[in-house]
């Protein structure tokens, strides 16, 4: 009765854990493609002129195409030297910058196709021990 039990759940583990595996890679590729590429920025921070409720502060960078302008958030204020920061511009728009090159989102899916793989793949020489083991 073990050996039934036994085959029936590494039979589920093999097809979940290999089906989950080829899901959250194929997710990991399409967020890796919908990201964009991104190139590193020098900017400087600046206080924007063109507000009057309060002082803001941005980053401006020369680009191909002109002056870029984002406003500066907390994290970027935290990574600055002085006033000037190294950042990301992703290619093709005016203001859209990070601080990190690569999205973490990509890393997390191929992480989690890896980890479920490995359980199909574990189980399935588990079932295959068993079947040899059992004559």
């Amino acid at each position: 009765m073990l050996g039934g039990a036994l085959g029936a759940i590494t039979e589920i583990l093999t097809w979940v854990g290999i089906g989950a595996a080829v899901l959250f890679g194929g997710a990991a590729l399409i967020v890796r493609l919908a990201d964009g590429t991104w190139e590193p920025i020098r900017t400087v921070l600046i206080d924007d002129p063109s507000s009057t409720a309060h002082a803001r502060q941005v980053v401006r960078w020369f680009g191909d195409d002109g002056v870029h302008e984002a406003p500066l958030t907390n994290e970027m204020r935290a990574a600055a030297r002085g006033d000037e920061l190294e950042l990301f511009h992703r290619v093709g728009t005016r203001d859209d910058v990070r601080l990190h090159e690569r999205s973490p989102w990509p890393r997390l899916l191929g992480g989690v196709a890896l980890a479920c793989g490995g359980v199909g793949v574990l189980a399935l020489i588990v079932q295959i021990v068993a079947m040899v083991a059992a004559g």
